[in-house]
């Protein structure tokens, strides 16, 4: 039980490590494109749009597929849409696979949780989950340092948000 729990944490702190990345990377990109305020508001709004509506609509995918159907379908749907925003370059583009990325990582975290729930004795929940958000928060500070190693005008950035995805998918 504490190989599972341990590996759905580090799983869903390398999601973490790939969203900081990606948040800031994204807010910068937008402006290396050169996108009005307007689209870049939608753009970055799209995530949260998404995330909402994905916390909203997820539990049904967990409670019909199970949690490790439900995971590896949200960390496919994030892999995806990654993948294709540097093959199209257009706001409304952007805006749309963002907010399906949104959608994903709504399902991972609510999959997460919900999985952690299941799996963690009544007596240490606490404790697990304690290390969950701390695990996720550390992740998600680190992330943000990366942008400072990239070149934010090629695509190298975007594969290498799609490869943490895909291991975390993994893990």
């Amino acid at each position: 039980m504490r190989a599972q729990v341990g590996a759905l944490i580090l799983s869903i702190s390398i999601v973490q490590l790939a969203n900081g990345f990606f948040v800031t990377f994204i807010s910068l990109r937008v402006t290396a494109e050169n996108f009005s305020a307007v689209d870049t508001a939608g753009v970055l709004s799209g995530y949260y749009a998404g995330f909402t509506a994905g916390a909203v609509f997820c539990t049904r995918t967990i409670e019909r597929f199970g949690h490790i159907r439900a995971y590896s379908a949200f960390g496919c749907i994030v892999v995806a849409a990654t993948a294709v925003m540097p093959l199209l370059l257009e706001p409304l583009a952007w805006l749309a696979l963002r907010a399906i990325i949104g959608i994903g990582c709504a399902g991972l975290f609510v999959t997460t949780e919900s999985w952690l729930n299941a799996k963690a004795r009544a007596d240490e929940r606490g404790r697990v989950f304690a290390i969950y958000m701390v695990g996720t928060f550390v992740a998600l500070g680190v992330g943000q340092l990366l942008v400072s190693r990239v070149d934010m005008d090629e695509s190298a950035p975007f594969s290498i948000i799609v490869a943490l995805f895909a291991i975390a998918r993994q893990s």
